[in-house]
């Protein structure tokens, strides 16, 4: 059995090696800003697309990240098994805080070097059909990752990421009815088109048209892909993305930095990390929301019930 002094060297290998991590994510994240590119339309508005070929320097870029990832993934997952072992579980001894955030990025790190690794040299496409209920769920794997991961580490101290009963729960009912009614009769208006508007945007969005050809090829399919399609894109990938940046990134940052700025800065990460331009601005907006919702009521789960509430609208949009 290990010392405590033992123990702290291990704790703080496997620190150095998830602030490694911690930065190759932000590279990556940054590399893939990079792959956006404006053309003019038609109609005189810049439209939005992502480059399929990258530059030979950014391409030597993503390659070296990605290698020199997996080298310290492996560093990192021996260190962190070490730590592991010596007690019940890793960080449970503790308030959520600073390494909290480091590890699940680090972590989120690994899974996408992991799945650019399996993507883009040992597989051709993807291993479902789109369409098809594991093609619907393959779409879905980041956020299922995720679903795993935050409850899985912040197991026995959930209520410090917000999964509990909310306070004063009527008025937060209340108060999820005024957000919909706001982003469904007014967002486009004070939002969306305004800012489109200002920056001569096209509100033409990749993402929006990817998902809605997923969703139609799954109602095509049979029934259990489009159920699959409810399930996953109204279901589990809003608690998903709730438990990352209401439950673990916002929590830390108003430890930090306060209800205000914290719940700014958590809604920035959470609009651009859907590398979707043109909806940049609402995104932001009802990131504003969910973080208010979390941060008022002391959970996430009327965030989770607002960003599902959207997200299936869109979905049942989309099956018209």
């Amino acid at each position: 059995m290990l010392t405590g002094t033992g123990l702290s060297q291990y704790r703080h290998k496997s620190e150095w090696w998830a602030i490694l991590l911690f930065a190759g994510y932000w590279i990556m994240f940054a590399a893939e800003l990079s792959l956006i590119r404006f053309i003019k339309g038609e109609d005189g508005r810049w439209v939005a697309t992502t480059e399929e070929q990258p530059a030979l320097w950014l391409s030597l870029v993503i390659l070296a990240v990605t290698v020199l990832t997996i080298v310290i993934s492996v560093r990192y997952v021996i260190s962190w098994w070490r730590e592991r072992k010596v007690r019940r579980w890793l960080w449970g001894d503790h308030e959520l805080d600073g390494r909290d955030v480091l590890h699940i990025v680090a972590w989120m790190h690994v899974y996408q070097a992991a799945t650019l690794i399996l993507y883009g040299i040992f597989m051709e496409g993807t291993y479902f059909a789109r369409g098809t209920v594991g093609g619907v769920f393959e779409s879905a794997l980041y956020q299922l990752f995720l679903l795993f991961l935050i409850p899985l580490w912040f197991r026995g101290r959930w209520g410090e990421i917000g999964i509990k009963k909310p306070v004063k729960l009527w008025r937060m009912i209340l108060t999820l009815l005024v957000l919909l009614l706001l982003i469904s009769q007014a967002m486009d208006v004070l939002v969306t088109e305004p800012v489109a508007d200002w920056f001569g945007l096209s509100l033409s969005s990749e993402r929006e048209q990817q998902i809605a050809q997923e969703i139609a090829q799954a109602k095509e399919t049979n029934i259990l892909a489009a159920w699959a399609s409810v399930l996953v894109i109204g279901i589990l990938v809003p608690i998903a993305e709730e438990l990352l940046f209401r439950g673990v990134v916002q929590t830390y940052l108003v430890k930090r930095i306060g209800a205000f700025a914290g719940i700014l800065l958590s809604s920035l990460w959470f609009a651009l990390l859907h590398m979707d331009v043109a909806l940049l601005a609402p995104l932001f907006v009802i990131g504003i929301g969910l973080g208010f919702v979390r941060h008022r009521y002391q959970s996430i789960w009327g965030a989770v019930i607002l960003h599902a509430i959207n997200n299936m609208t869109g979905v049942l949009y989309y099956f018209q």
